[in-house]
């Protein structure tokens, strides 16, 4: 699995090649507005199509996103509000975890 934060300027754009076997891609707008090639706007997620075919990105008025790709697999997948997990109760766990992250964030002043 691969994880990168993206930060792009007006016109700037981002060229991703899938890893060798990586057939799985997502993608979390936390700023602007992306085109690939559809819109996706701050706070948005957007799931790719199983592909290994390379993205391309480009901002609207410059945009900043999280983007994932991984190697698709056979297990069934639980989703929740922040990740995703091959069953309910490691969805659980790591969830609470990330409750615990941003409590421990909230309370050192570090998050809003």
């Amino acid at each position: 699995m691969h994880y990168f934060s993206v930060v792009l300027g007006k016109g700037e754009g981002w060229h991703y090649q899938p890893e060798p076997g990586h057939n799985v891609a997502w993608m979390a707008v936390h700023a602007g507005t992306v085109q690939v090639p559809a819109s996706v706007a701050s706070g948005e997620l957007a799931v790719f199509e199983a592909s290994q075919a390379p993205i391309d990105f480009f901002p609207a008025e410059g945009g900043a996103f999280v983007f994932g790709s991984a190697l698709s697999h056979a297990h069934d997948l639980v989703t929740g509000s922040y990740s995703v997990h091959t069953n309910r109760a490691a969805l659980q766990r790591g969830e609470a975890e990330i409750r615990r992250i941003g409590d421990g964030l909230r309370a050192a002043g570090r998050l809003g």
